[in-house]
């Protein structure tokens, strides 16, 4: 009788261990094979600002995280690809291997940045429309001074499905909410307060800036980031891993192997990670040739939150004029190509104000940033519920204009701001509720000795300027005027 219970049980422990067996196998082959999918890679080996090439497993690194506002409704009504839109989210994550800490850096959309591949500046948010993933990994790294290790690129259904594969996630909705859910066919209602959202509600949230600024929104998609990530480290949600690689096989695209995530998940999983976060601070900016709305990362704060990454990845102190916002901050003209010789010569004579001596930083170190100095920049949008144009005049003006580099002056009254939250079914990249804008507003003839401006709009890019030596690209020009 013992004996055939023995065997029984023995009979009982194979077939277990064989089902599990079966299930780890085609979990780990699922794995792949999400992993090969959604797998892109980008045309270089590793970043520029790296000398040697780095291991996920062993060496602190970055991965810059792009939420784009794409779905499949919207591709396919107006024939678009992954690469046709604009990031709405750009953060950049620094796994710090030494401290077991995560430093995650909000990068507004709006910020002015270089494009090393179009040799201009522009909207950060437009590298990836003109040159993908990669476009927007160089662009961050122009602006910061930091090497961008890998990319993740993310969709609205990616939200949407991993917090429903997770089982929601619990958040405290700063105001009540009422937003197009991710096909544009209904829409998302929510009340204020601590609730447990499911993905719909979750994407809602993180594209939400009706109420709020792009900074606000950019504050609440790093606390989403946060519980999204904390919610997959849960006990429970390892009994979801299969459902959690389909939503990544289908709807991310990155460029690590399949080594490095493994090495990245069991590094997550095993350790217990803090997550330290800031976002780049700055003022808002109207350019004068056009009247588009760029927002102007702060000088000072660039330089701490690069002098604190490089610091974890163990490269050399920055140099303030290693980053190109710094260096010519007083020469930046969107749209207008750069002469060779402000990308390789130029220096100014004077040294950044935050470098002279005695100077007492009240940002601390980029992210420990004391309560006593809060974040005062707004983003010079209007609120869209409350911004319809009267009798066809132009949004009024906000008040605020903080930003005026190079003796451009600021924006002449009654000019129109930029609002490009939501998706525009006429380009798949701009606003539902963008403000028409009447180039009237500018006077594109009134000259000034900065700018040379004394041509028609049209011509205005086709002359070198005295002070920045470059020459005119009129096709980005042309699509900034649209865009605004």
């Amino acid at each position: 009788m013992k004996r055939k219970i023995f065997y029984g049980v023995l009979i009982f422990l194979v077939i277990a261990l064989v089902v599990i067996g079966a299930y780890i196998y085609n979990l780990f082959n699922s794995f792949e094979q999400g992993v090969s999918d959604s797998f892109e890679a980008t045309d270089r080996d590793r970043s520029e600002l790296r000398l040697d090439d780095i291991d996920p497993s062993l060496d602190s690194f970055t991965v810059l995280i792009l939420g784009i506002d794409e779905s499949e409704s919207r591709k396919e009504k107006d024939g678009l690809s992954s690469e046709d839109f604009r990031t709405d989210t750009m953060i950049l994550a620094t796994f710090d291997k030494t401290q077991d800490e995560v430093k995650l850096v909000s990068i507004p959309r709006d910020t002015l940045a270089y494009f090393p591949e179009n040799n201009y500046y522009d909207k950060i948010t437009h590298a990836h429309r003109e040159n993908g993933p990669e476009g927007s990994m160089r662009a961050v790294e122009s602006l910061l001074n930091v090497p961008v290790d890998f990319y993740v690129r993310v969709n609205m259904t990616a939200v949407v499905d991993m917090v429903d594969a997770l089982g929601g996630v619990e958040f405290d909705v700063p105001f009540d909410m009422n937003e197009p859910n991710q096909l544009d066919k209904g829409r998302i209602e929510l009340e204020a307060g601590v609730q447990e959202l499911n993905g719909e509600e979750a994407l809602a949230v993180v594209r939400s800036r009706r109420v709020d600024t792009d900074l606000g929104r950019g504050q609440r998609q790093l606390e989403m980031v946060q519980k999204i990530l904390g919610k997959a480290k849960t006990t429970g949600a390892l009994t979801k891993l299969d459902d959690l690689i389909e939503v990544v096989a289908d709807n991310t695209k990155h460029d690590m192997s399949s080594k490095e995530i493994r090495s990245l998940a069991a590094y997550y999983s095993f350790n217990d990670i803090e997550f330290d976060t800031t976002q780049l601070r700055g003022d808002d900016f109207w350019f004068q040739g056009n009247g588009a709305y760029f927002y102007w990362a702060n000088e000072e704060h660039l330089y701490l939150v690069s002098k604190k990454l490089r610091e974890i990845l163990e490269l050399e102190e920055p140099e303030p004029y290693d980053l190109m916002n710094i260096r010519l901050s007083d020469y930046i003209v969107p749209y207008q190509y750069v002469d060779d010789y402000y990308l390789d010569e130029f220096v100014p004579e004077t040294e950044p104000y935050f470098m002279r001596e005695g100077f007492e930083s009240t940002l601390g170190d980029g992210f420990d940033i004391p309560e006593n100095n809060p974040e005062d920049s707004i983003e010079g949008e209007e609120n869209i519920e409350s911004s319809e144009e009267p009798d066809g005049e132009g949004v009024p003006q906000q008040e605020d204009t903080t930003k005026e580099p190079a003796g451009q002056g600021i924006p002449q009254e009654g000019a129109t701001t930029e609002e490009d939250n939501y998706w525009d079914p006429e380009d798949g990249n701009g606003s539902e509720g963008i403000q028409e804008e009447s180039t009237e507003q500018y006077n594109y003839e009134d000259s000034t000795e900065q700018y040379n401006n004394e041509q028609a709009p049209g011509e205005y890019y086709e002359e070198s300027t005295e002070e920045f030596g470059g020459t005119g690209n009129n096709d980005i020009y042309d699509r900034a005027q649209n865009e605004v």
